[in-house]
């Protein structure tokens, strides 16, 4: 009879434990699920770029369904906007940056009429290869901050850091890959 009551104490503790654990990670585990709101992901037009060459480089956004961004200059100076940033670097220069125009709409969290990106949308970079690079792989280290909204409410601003790979070759033509995402891209830089 004490084995039993031992063994049910055995049981009584673990299931105690088990439940403090999840109480203990179900935080992180719904911080996990709002990082994931927003994907990030990286490319260049070129499959290899030369020294002295200007390029361009694209961050594609997957907002999640129900869910949109500010554009990146809101109509509501107290709205958090989305701003696509690369860190400097010794090899490229960034000579602008591409935002596209968010589409409006309203929602119940704000009275004004908001400028927003929801679904698929395509930030771009116009980067120029500094002259004398050696052949090989370099990256371009990049952030992107946003905050994400439902139709009801904001999750905390969220910043995501990834790198967009640029191999760098010193002869021959790089060719173009990716149109589908590069021919979104309007940059006034390129249109003088």
């Amino acid at each position: 009879m004490l084995k039993k009551r031992l063994s049910l104490c055995k049981i009584s503790f673990f299931a105690a434990v088990i439940a403090a654990v999840t109480l203990v990670l179900a935080p992180a585990l719904s911080a996990q699920a709002e990082e994931q709101v927003v994907g990030a992901k990286g490319l260049i037009s070129r499959d290899a770029v030369r020294p002295g060459e200007t390029f361009k480089a694209a961050v594609v956004l997957k907002v999640q369904a129900g869910y949109h961004i500010n554009d990146n200059a809101p109509l509501d100076e107290f709205m958090i906007p989305t701003v696509f940033v690369i860190e400097e670097n010794p090899d490229f220069e960034v000579v602008e940056i591409f935002y596209p125009k968010g589409r409006r709409a309203r929602f119940s969290y704000s009275e004004a009429e908001l400028v927003v990106y929801d679904g698929e949308v395509v930030l771009g970079a116009l980067v120029k290869a500094k002259s004398g690079l050696a052949a090989g792989p370099r990256t371009l280290k990049c952030a992107l901050s946003y905050q994400a909204c439902n139709d009801e409410s904001c999750l905390p601003p969220k910043e995501i850091a990834f790198e967009i790979a640029v191999p760098v070759a010193v002869s021959g033509a790089g060719a173009d890959v990716h149109p589908e995402i590069f021919g979104k891209l309007r940059f006034q830089a390129l249109q003088k």
